[in-house]
């Protein structure tokens, strides 16, 4: 995953934390980030800009910035290149997105003392229904209890993540006599910053791929 790769717009800050300047936001060679600013600001008034991004998939996301490598462009604006130095703070500007999806995956659950569930190493076959940042919904002919911790590993980001969850709701989807169905709302934990950040690249190209349908 590039960082920023969705970002367009940031706004940057002086030392005594007085607003500068707009910035438009692009990714230059390697992923490098760069700003567009109006030349009229000085990148080299101070060491360090504090710079608030925002991107539509990981939030606002405040950093602590360095400015260089100045590229003159028409209309009185500068290209320059932006390093973060560390992130500050993390905001999600709205509530995690859900997106409708099929996805085939293998449930691993951890055995219990006293447990009536059996799952093989390979796992149980389940279908992801919809996904977000925050949790996901998955169907199973499996019976488990609210509650209960489970994981899977999640191939759709480009780099396979496992994903541990535990289940909020249960519904009975269950149509047919001797062939059970069941519904599992379920909220991730233990979930690492790289993995969250994955997770909503993906349901944010995957939304506005939908949109284009």
């Amino acid at each position: 995953m590039v960082f920023l790769e969705n970002c367009k717009k940031a706004e940057i800050f002086g030392d005594s934390n007085n607003f500068l300047c707009t910035a438009a936001v692009s990714l230059g060679p390697l992923g490098s980030i760069l700003v567009v600013v109006p030349r009229s600001m000085d990148y080299r008034a101070q060491e360090d800009f504090k710079i608030i991004f925002y991107d539509p998939a990981m939030g606002k996301l405040t950093c602590r910035c360095t400015l260089s490598a100045p590229l003159p462009l028409p209309d009185q604006m500068c290209s320059l290149r932006c390093q973060v130095l560390e992130q500050l703070a993390q905001e999600q500007r709205r509530e995690d997105v859900k997106v409708p999806v099929v996805v085939r995956m293998m449930l691993h659950v951890s055995r219990q003392p006293g447990d009536s569930v059996y799952v093989p190493p390979e796992g149980w076959p389940s279908t992801v229904q919809n996904i977000s940042a925050g949790g996901v919904y998955l169907q199973t002919d499996l019976a488990l209890t609210e509650g209960r911790r489970f994981w899977f590993d999640f191939h759709e980001t480009g780099e396979t993540i496992r994903l541990e969850a535990r289940i909020l709701r249960v519904d009975d989807l269950t149509k047919r006599p001797n062939q059970p169905l069941y519904g599992y709302g379920c909220k991730f934990i233990n979930l690492s910053a790289r993995s969250e950040n994955q997770l909503r690249n993906y349901v944010f190209r995957e939304e506005k791929r939908q949109r284009k349908r």
